[in-house]
């Protein structure tokens, strides 16, 4: 599976929502199913991958980016919180602003 992963978080840039949405579900399914050591290596790189979804057009890839990115910072490990912080500085302003989204579910998932 993690040769596959790569190509996996690269369709999160897809123009077509169902593709994102496939993908989305299938990290968020295969994050659950990973050991706390492998996930917190992927959470890094898949943290920096779903910044731009939180301004997708559609509100059930937002909603479900920003419920992944949630679940993604649980798993972060200690020796890479420090490389995480930046990412989640980053992304807050962002998610502030989601807040206020017109979708409920969306400004309800954060």
């Amino acid at each position: 599976m993690a040769v596959l992963l790569p190509d996996i978080m690269e369709t999160l840039q897809d123009v077509n929502t169902d593709v994102k949405m496939k993908a989305l579900v299938f990290l968020r399914n295969m994050m659950a199913h990973m050991k706390m050591e492998e996930a917190s290596l992927i959470a890094l790189q898949l943290a920096e991958k779903l910044l731009p979804l939180f301004d997708d057009e559609s509100s059930q890839v937002r909603e479900l980016s920003i419920s992944l990115f949630k679940d993604v910072m649980k798993t972060v490990r200690e020796r890479s919180k420090k490389k995480m912080k930046k990412t989640v500085q980053r992304v807050l302003l962002p998610l502030f602003i989601r807040m206020n989204d017109q979708i409920k579910s969306v400004a309800k998932v954060q």
